[in-house]
């Protein structure tokens, strides 16, 4: 009776793995003439990005999506598995975004784990 109960234990903890979600909501900067870059996802990744600045941000990516995110407005896309997204500021003044991510995997940003 201890092994079957032990055996089930285990088949539950191992049919959980995996399934966990990450979910991040962050503010960020981007000083002028600066970018951040998101790179290769490791898992589809839905994106929130919300321009708070009084500035357009541009967005550089190989996929087929607008060109830049509009002052004071703000963009959701589902970003493919390895794939990536560059935000660039090509203003005067800094801008800032609210990021928010949902993936199975946590993603790249500026070559560091955001959390």
């Amino acid at each position: 009776m201890k092994k079957l109960i032990l055996i089930l234990i285990l088949i539950s903890t191992v049919s959980c793995i995996g399934n966990h979600r990450v979910d991040v909501w962050k503010t960020l900067t981007i000083a002028s003439g600066d970018s951040i870059i998101i790179n290769k996802v490791k898992s589809p990744a839905t994106l929130s990005i919300k321009n708070i600045s009084d500035k357009e941000v541009e967005m550089v990516s190989e996929l087929k999506m607008q060109k830049s995110i509009s002052a004071n407005s703000e963009f959701t896309y589902r970003l493919p598995k390895k794939s990536n997204l560059i935000l660039k500021n090509k203003n005067a003044e800094m801008v800032s975004i609210h990021l928010h991510y949902s993936s199975n995997k946590p993603i790249l940003i500026n070559h560091k784990e955001l959390r």
